[in-house]
Formats: C-alpha cells, structure tokens, sequence
C-alpha cells in the first residue's frame, strides 16, 4: 500500500437543519472557496476520489468543491456517495436513518410523544439556531442515548472510510470526503481524548495513512500518531456494521 491522504471536511453553510436540506448561497461559496485553496495543494499527476454523505448539504458541498477543482484544471473522479462518511444516524422505528429524517417525523407529532421523540427534543428542541451553532453535537458527545448512533460507532466508521480509501494501484492518492461534524468530533474526540468543539463549515480533519496502517491526525494545527483500528470491538456487531447504510 502507498501512502495516501484523506481530508475530512464538513458541509457548508446549510438552508437548515429541520430535513434533508441543501447549502445557502453562502454555503456554496464556502464550498467553491475551499475547492479552489485544495486545488493550490493538489500535485500534478495526483488522483483526486471524492466520496460524500448522502445528505443533500454534502452532496451540495461536493459538487462545489469538485467544480472548483476543475477550474483549476484539475480532473478528479466522478463523485460517489460512501455510507462510510454518513450523518449522524437515529434509530426510527427500528430502522437506521438520518437524523434529518427523524426530525421531519418528529416535527408532525403533537401531544404525548413516544420514547425516541423526547429523546430527540433532549438532544435538540430548536432544530435550527442551536444545530448550527454545534449544540446537539456537544450533547451526544456526552449523553449515552438509546436512539442515536453511539459515537465510537461514528468514529469507527470513518476510520473504516478512510482505510477502504486505499488503492494499492494509485501511487498518489487524495481523498476528499464532505461529512458531517457529528461523525469528524466523534473522530477526533477519541483520538484526543477530549472534544474540541464544533468544526467551522468546510473546515477539514487531515489523515494522513501509510504503509502498514500508521496514520497521522491533523485538526488545527494539532498532530496525532495513530493507527488505523486493525478490528472492530466485540460490542459492535460485525454484520450489521458491514451493511451500515448499504
């Protein structure tokens, strides 16, 4: 295996938070921006993936980078969206969704709400201001749940993203990833060992893997030796992780 890179990078500015919604036109901006700073970085002769969550803000946020990484003159993959680099997912009626679409469910219910609704309003009761401003994620973070992904869950799967990135046939591979803060603070709470809060829209988390599973964690301008978890732990079952959102 070569060595590789991966960058982590949160959706831009979202209409909101209330459904699957897509990017502001300042969301956009900060997409294109941030795709023309990546394109300054980018080799020539590098191949440039582009995997995305299935989110309309990440797919917004990809589209946006990829077009301002052509203009560049640079030719990236076709985008494809990676379970792996998913939202935050909820547990709705049994079954593993977004939590864009539990919030949609739980914004028709009136009266007396079930078990996961009042969770839901535990983590997050305004759906808008206090979700952009990272709230909810601090929450999670901290509070065990019985609705929501746990998030070593959330940090195990990015990890899985990033290892399944490799391509012993590409000598100079770059990852482009547009996720979710949810997943990238659980990623670099536990490999810090502490939060350091809510990721700016387009901010990145740099991994950079080589050969033999040594990886090196960068978030703002602080570095961290680690390496790619060689194996799930026995408390997340290995099926239903093999099939997240496939």
């Amino acid at each position: 295996m070569s060595e590789y890179e991966v960058v982590l990078l949160r959706h831009g500015e979202t209409v909101g938070y209330d459904g699957d919604l897509g990017l502001t036109p300042l969301g956009e901006e900060q997409a294109r921006e941030r795709g023309a700073e990546l394109a300054k970085e980018i080799r020539p002769g590098t191949t440039v993936r582009m995997p995305h969550a299935r989110t309309a803000r990440a797919i917004a946020t990809a589209v946006g980078l990829r077009a301002a990484l052509v203009d560049a003159g640079i030719e990236p993959e076709p985008l494809y969206p990676d379970p792996w680099f998913d939202n935050l997912r909820h547990s709705l009626h049994g079954q593993g969704v977004d939590t864009s679409a539990a919030v949609t469910e739980r914004l028709t219910l009136t009266g007396d709400l079930p078990d996961w609704a009042r969770e839901y309003d535990r983590f997050d009761s305004d759906y808008r201001s206090v979700a952009a401003a990272g709230g909810p994620i601090e929450y999670w973070l901290r509070n065990p749940t019985l609705y929501f992904e746990p998030p070593h869950v959330a940090a195990h799967r990015l990890w899985r993203g990033i290892a399944e990135a490799a391509d012993p046939a590409v000598d100079d591979l770059l990852v482009v990833a547009a996720t979710h803060s949810a997943p990238m603070r659980a990623f670099v709470a536990t490999t810090w060992g502490e939060d350091p809060g809510e990721p700016h829209n387009l901010e990145d988390i740099r991994v950079r893997v080589r050969p033999g599973g040594g990886a090196t964690v960068t978030f703002r301008d602080r570095s961290t030796e680690m390496t790619v978890p060689p194996h799930l732990p026995p408390w997340i079952d290995r099926a239903w992780f093999e099939s997240y959102g496939r």
